[in-house]
């Protein structure tokens, strides 16, 4: 069976994220880049991944590589397709629900886009996602990036952070599937505690955690190449 690369954006971005970071490199198979950031009908983690699916053709293998809340919708994926999911590459992404206190913070992100759009909301929350070295040294690149997202519809980031918010978690997933994980967690990222990753990684010895020293929630950006690197070195522990 051959095999596609399914990489599946975040929260507050589109497709083309990964316009970003893919073209610059080599892959061992063809690269699928599906685009759910307008969605509005996709109440849970688990119809983002139906609804992806269908775009996904049935007689290749998926390898997944899933940032922030694609990480969410790539754990879904695994659990409900999982002959056909081969591996999977959580990119600044946890295997938790969310707590008391995320749920309340999506909340509020929820009642700010109704009130206030998303032009309001991107703003502030990309640079967030970076470290604060990066943010002050690559301004443009910031810039570059809200303009970009400040068009996104907020009844998308709407669906999205509900869907987020009510999320089970994977670690029983991740406890018995032989489908391999790699979490690749940026030293500086802000949202993603490193002892979540850590918890989920000792569930099974087919998962393991790369760190990125120096790197925020955007790690792909902050260190490409080191990103990179780690992806092809677990595709190819897992018989790419």
């Amino acid at each position: 069976m051959t095999g596609i690369i399914v990489c599946l954006h975040g929260f507050g971005e589109d497709h083309r994220v990964w316009d970003d970071f893919i073209p610059a490199y080599t892959w061992p198979f063809p690269v699928i880049m599906p685009d759910y950031a307008s969605w509005e009908d996709c109440s849970s983690m688990s119809e983002y991944a139906q609804k992806i699916a269908l775009q996904l053709p049935k007689d290749q293998a998926w390898y997944l590589i899933g940032h922030s809340m694609g990480g969410y919708i790539a754990l879904a994926l695994a659990s409900l397709f999982p002959e056909q999911v081969k591996a999977v590459v959580m990119l600044n992404s946890t295997a938790m629900s969310d707590s008391q206190e995320k749920k309340l913070n999506r909340n509020k992100t929820i009642e700010f886009l109704h009130k206030l759009g998303t032009k309001a909301f991107i703003g502030p929350f990309v640079p967030n996602l970076f470290s604060p070295d990066f943010v002050q040294q690559n301004s443009e690149v910031i810039k570059s990036l809200i303009d970009r997202y400040q068009e996104l519809p907020a009844s998308g980031l709407v669906a999205a952070s509900k869907a987020m918010r009510d999320r089970p978690a994977g670690l029983d997933l991740l406890a018995s599937t032989q489908i391999p994980f790699l979490f690749i967690h940026g030293e500086l990222d802000a949202l993603v505690p490193l002892e979540d990753v850590e918890k989920a990684v000792a569930l099974s010895s087919l998962h393991y955690v790369v760190r990125i020293l120096q790197a925020g929630h955007q790690a792909a950006y902050e260190a490409p190449k080191e990103v990179y690197l780690a992806i092809i070195s677990f595709l190819n522990s897992v018989h790419v």
